[in-house]
């Protein structure tokens, strides 16, 4: 009698086990001021079998090219945080940037990225980009805010 030994790669078992809470990521153009003005943001979680990562970036606030009107010149700011608690009883740890600028001025994008060792299923990370600028409308200036966060609670497991 014969007998096949069937042998499979150790990556197969970790990557599965990973795969147990798959991550929040977000990855879309933001709109404000009525869709007349837009930003690229991403929130990027990632882990391996002794940490978990998150990423944030937004791209500038810029016109939108499909929405009539022009923007151009307005003020705005964009907050990038990441954040990351190992167990229940920890204190948040957060690394965070931040950008202001004009629409149709050229600008680099704002990013932040932050880690922590898994050691508990209570570990949590998170990312958050929080966009501001002023909208003209007929009754003057007005506030438009957008406030993006992600939370990858047990960090995969």
């Amino acid at each position: 009698m014969k007998f096949r030994v069937l042998a499979l790669p150790l990556f197969m078992f970790t990557s599965a086990a990973l795969a147990d809470t798959p991550p929040p990521n977000f990855s879309q153009q933001v709109y404000l001021c009525n869709s007349h003005l837009q930003a690229k943001v991403d929130i990027t979680f990632g882990r391996t079998t002794s940490t978990a990562t998150v990423q944030t970036q937004s791209g500038q606030v810029k016109d939108n090219p499909f929405v009539p009107g022009n923007e151009t010149g307005m003020q705005y700011a964009v907050f990038a945080a990441s954040s990351v608690k190992p167990s229940s009883t920890a204190s948040w740890s957060t690394l965070s940037t931040q950008q202001e600028g004009l629409v149709g001025t050229p600008q680099s994008p704002i990013a932040t990225g932050n880690s922590t060792f898994v050691n508990s299923s209570s570990c949590q990370i998170k990312g958050t980009v929080i966009l501001s600028t002023g909208c003209p409308s007929a009754s003057g200036m007005t506030q438009d805010y957008k406030t993006i966060e992600r939370t990858w609670v047990g960090c995969g497991q």
